[in-house]
């Protein structure tokens, strides 16, 4: 047999992630990574039933390179694909006519990180043989692997022709949806796998990504036709809600509720309000104005289609109105909702707590959100995404000093990332090593200079290091978009210290007048008022 010996099926466990938990069964770790790896079993299984072709053909030389594929096979199998390719190519070149050979080099190409090469070879495979469905399948996950995900659209397509029901294909097809924002195409896609695989985290986790984006998108389209209703304050109060915005939340339900007292959905959502700040008896008053009689449903309508629970009939159905739009919206955010749910039963996995970082960040919440990244990553330590976003969640808690070798590596990754350059540099500041900061800081504005984050930490590391000359014209540039005042009372020390204090008196009072607007427009959040 020409494919790796041992591949055999383990005990189950989420699509490709090791996890736990899974109804889908999948090929031993060692076999392939992450969530390609039922990928590999069919391009096992196609190189096994294609190497039997050689074996009846009697051809020469047969029993020795049946040796040969098997000692590679236990190369690939034991993790050492390197080993293993020169082997694979050796008989690709020896028998041209017999494609497993190429199949295995395929697989050993992309289980040693060789992605480039592996879309080579796979190319070569696809026009030789058009109907080779594993050679479509290791073509996308290798773009997807170099984050081209427009380029690994076609050949999912072309796998879905060869194979419709094919879970890998629905499932890499979905991903790639997600990420270049077409995010209707990219629910289909996940619920079309949810029923091949109602288990897997990867699913359940897309299908929470592109409903929550769904219900934004439908918010857009409420400030575009209907900007002010009533449904568009209410929607706007459910997200507000979800991100933990409270009091923006109630204030919008109010609103709301003045141009249309009966609209139950906002009374249930005060209700909610009322119970999360601590007014029990305020919740009750609100449910109770919530509660629906029997001739509510009397007539079809949209709201009661919700309540029926017929939520994806509401997500594929036409929405226009702003009535539609609305329900459609909370349509999307239930099923949004109720596949977080069952992620989050579900045993540990990356996506479980990938979702979780993800909703904590929405909330605000960083340092429960890096939490989360480090529990992600435990599942993929070399995840570079994961690690990313944990760096990034470090930095908006106040902590980029824990995230120096994190963004070090990312950015020895993007070294043409005005971003990484630019986080790289304020994590450097933090440690009081301004000195050090500057390069990168200087290399981030230099790659994008309408950057004003990085032009503002550009002016503070040259005034921190001595130099206020340098300093003035990128803390000039940051000014624009200073709501606090600390970019004015930065440019001001740097013409302080530059001898020209004119220029300074001008910007302290600048300053002195966006503190006092400040104070005078600051009333606090909106109290939680009585029904």
């Amino acid at each position: 047999m020409l494919v790796p010996n041992g591949c055999t099926v383990s005990q189950p466990h989420p699509y490709g992630q090791g996890s736990g938990g899974g109804s889908d069964r999948v090929w031993d770790e060692n076999c392939a990574d992450g969530a390609e790896l039922s990928v590999m079993r069919r391009a096992f299984l196609a190189a096994a039933i294609l190497g039997m072709a050689l074996s009846s053909a009697g051809l020469q030389s047969t029993s020795d390179a049946v040796s040969k594929s098997n000692g590679a096979d236990a190369l690939l199998q034991s993790g050492k694909p390197e080993q293993a390719i020169p082997i694979y190519r050796a008989l690709a070149v020896a028998f041209p006519a017999e494609l497993s050979f190429r199949v295995n080099l395929a697989i050993a190409l992309y289980k040693a990180g060789r992605y480039r090469q592996t879309i080579e070879e796979c190319t070569v495979l696809t026009k030789r043989q058009p109907d080779l469905l594993p050679a479509w399948l290791f073509l996308a996950a290798s773009h997807l692997k170099l984050g081209a995900a427009l380029a690994a659209e076609e050949p999912l397509r072309k796998a879905l022709t060869i194979q419709p029901n094919d879970p890998n294909a629905h499932v890499m097809l979905a991903d790639v949806m997600l990420a270049t924002a077409h995010w209707t195409e990219a629910a289909d896609q996940y619920e079309i796998t949810e029923q091949l695989m109602p288990d897997s985290p990867r699913v359940l986790f897309g299908l929470d990504r592109s409903y929550e984006a769904l219900a934004d998108e439908s918010l857009k389209r409420l400030e575009a036709v209907a900007p002010g209703s009533a449904e568009h304050l209410a929607l706007s109060a459910e997200l507000e809600f979800d991100r933990g915005q409270v009091a923006p939340a109630f204030q919008h339900c109010r609103q709301a509720l003045a141009l249309q007292p009966s609209f139950r959905e906002v009374h249930a959502l005060v209700s909610s309000i009322y119970e999360t700040t601590g007014h029990t008896d305020w919740a009750a008053v609100e449910s109770a104005k919530a509660v629906r009689d029997s001739e509510t449903c009397a007539a079809p309508s949209p709201e009661c289609e919700f309540l029926a629970g017929r939520l994806r009939e509401i997500a594929s159905a036409k929405a226009e109105s702003p009535n539609t739009i609305y329900w459609q919206a909370r349509a999307f955010l239930d099923l949004s909702r109720q596949a977080f749910g069952r992620l989050q039963e579900l045993p540990p996995s990356r996506e479980r707590y990938e979702a979780a970082a993800v909703a904590e960040e929405k909330r605000g919440k960083y340092p429960e959100a890096a939490a989360a990244w480090k529990k992600a990553l435990q599942f993929e330590p070399s995840n570079a995404p994961l690690r990313r976003q944990l760096a990034l969640a470090l930095c908006h808690s106040n902590d980029c000093v824990s995230a120096l070798p994190l963004l070090k590596e990312q950015l020895s990754r993007e070294p043409s990332s005005a971003e990484m350059n630019y986080l790289y540099g304020l994590a450097l500041t933090s440690t009081r090593n301004p000195a050090e900061a500057l390069p990168y800081l200087e290399t981030a504005v230099r790659l994008n200079g309408t950057f004003l984050p990085a032009r503002a930490a550009l002016g503070e590391a040259y005034l921190e290091a001595g130099r206020p000359q340098p300093a003035i014209p990128h803390l000039k540039a940051s000014i624009v978009e200073d709501e606090t005042g600390s970019r004015h009372y930065q440019l001001a020390q740097a013409y302080q210290a530059a001898g020209m204090r004119v220029e300074s008196s001008a910007v302290l009072r600048e300053y002195r007048e966006i503190i006092s607007r400040r104070r005078a427009e600051q009333p606090g959040e909106p109290n939680i008022t009585p029904p």
